[in-house]
């Protein structure tokens, strides 16, 4: 019995990943056809100032799109990524960067989605929208 309770345990430890000087249990996107949301909880935040949110068409071409101040430990976030419709593609790679009060910065988390459903007309009036912001 003690050899199960070990393993189980082994595998929670392991569910959480660490990333700089916060614990991040997960970092998922889901698309609505309308914005994409990205959800993520941290379990300990020390010396965090920001999460950087990164996008790209890919993992290794991602580039800043917006930052989350960070809330402190055991806290759960939500962004909303409005301007991803605006775009021609329909998938997505994003990264989650933790902002030292430092400055120094993690190596980015990755999660991915798929946005289907967003007709051109759409995504042509956001860009014309954008242009008069």
């Amino acid at each position: 019995m003690k050899l199960k309770n070990t393993i189980f345990i082994w595998a929670i430890a392991f569910l959480s990943i660490s990333l700089g000087s916060a614990f991040i249990q997960f970092f998922v996107a889901d698309s609505d056809g309308e914005s994409i949301t990205l959800s993520w909880q941290s379990t300990d935040e020390q010396n965090v100032k920001e999460y950087e949110i990164l996008r790209g068409p890919d993992k290794d071409n991602l580039a800043p799109i917006a930052t989350v101040s960070a809330k402190g430990s055991n806290s759960s976030y939500v962004f909303y990524d409005k301007s991803a419709y605006k775009a021609n593609s329909s998938f997505y790679a994003y990264g989650l960067v933790i902002v030292d009060i430092d400055g120094k910065k993690s190596e980015p988390m990755y999660t991915f989605v798929s946005h289907d459903g967003v007709s051109s007309v759409k995504r042509t009036w956001g860009s014309i929208k954008a242009l008069f912001r």
